[in-house]
């Protein structure tokens, strides 16, 4: 598996929570975040926002360079909301002026992304892939006697996990580098472009893929999880 510390990809931390609690405080947030109100996703993406400001203005500018690829989907979600499939309209008013129901729908909705992809993109940049994966080792431990191969699975992920967002960063680059405005030449230089850089990082990994060993998780471990998901479960209150 290739390192993440070449490049902006990852800013590199101190050692801290475990990494498998990491995953599972994600977990926690994910399954909670439909039953947020608009508030309350408020306050959860103030709280990623500045968690990722307080670590270093690379690592906010990465969270938001990810909510910055699934604008589209964001528009499209608050369209589907608003005049796709909006609730039945009341008498007199205009198909097209959405109520402020359908409005804070389309609203939680869009902020429910954000939020994931916020989180998500946290996690990836302020952990290692490989913890990554031996943290989900670790959490599907259970499973692996039941004979499932859960290194396999969590290598495959982890690498998902690298893979997508630096394929994006390198299609940017692409675009930038060969001018796409000039039409279909420049989006075939592009292209080409795009396939040697892969070949060439595919060509750099090492063979060595072994996942680290991760400690038992400590108290403290335990007392940031059960305090992170009492928030979470606070933050649904609101």
């Amino acid at each position: 598996m290739r390192s993440m510390s070449a490049g902006s990809l990852l800013d590199e931390g101190p050692p801290g929570f475990h990494p498998a609690f990491r995953i599972l405080l994600l977990m926690a947030l994910a399954s909670m975040l439909f039953r947020y109100s608009l508030a309350g996703l408020g306050l959860v993406l103030a709280v990623l926002w500045l968690s990722a400001a307080t670590w270093s203005r690379e690592t906010l500018l990465g969270v938001f360079r990810a909510l910055r690829r699934i604008r589209w989907l964001l528009v499209s979600i608050v369209v589907i909301y608003l005049w796709v499939a909006p609730e039945p309209a009341a008498a007199g008013r205009p198909w097209y002026l959405p109520s402020a129901t359908d409005l804070g729908t389309a609203l939680q909705r869009a902020a429910i992304l954000v939020a994931l992809v916020s989180a998500v993109e946290l996690l990836r940049r302020r952990t290692p892939v490989r913890d990554i994966a031996a943290g989900l080792v670790m959490l599907l431990a259970p499973l692996a006697r039941l004979g499932m191969d859960t290194h396999v699975f969590a290598r495959r992920l982890a690498l998902t996990l690298e893979a997508v967002p630096l394929t994006a960063e390198r299609v940017a680059a692409a675009a930038a580098t060969h001018r796409i405005r000039r039409g279909l030449v420049g989006w075939g230089e592009a292209a080409a472009g795009l396939v040697r850089d892969i070949e060439t990082g595919a060509a750099r990994m090492p063979a060595d893929a072994a996942l680290p060993a991760l400690q038992r998780p400590a108290l403290r471990d335990w007392l940031l999880l059960s305090a992170g998901v009492a928030a979470c479960l606070l933050a649904g209150l609101l």
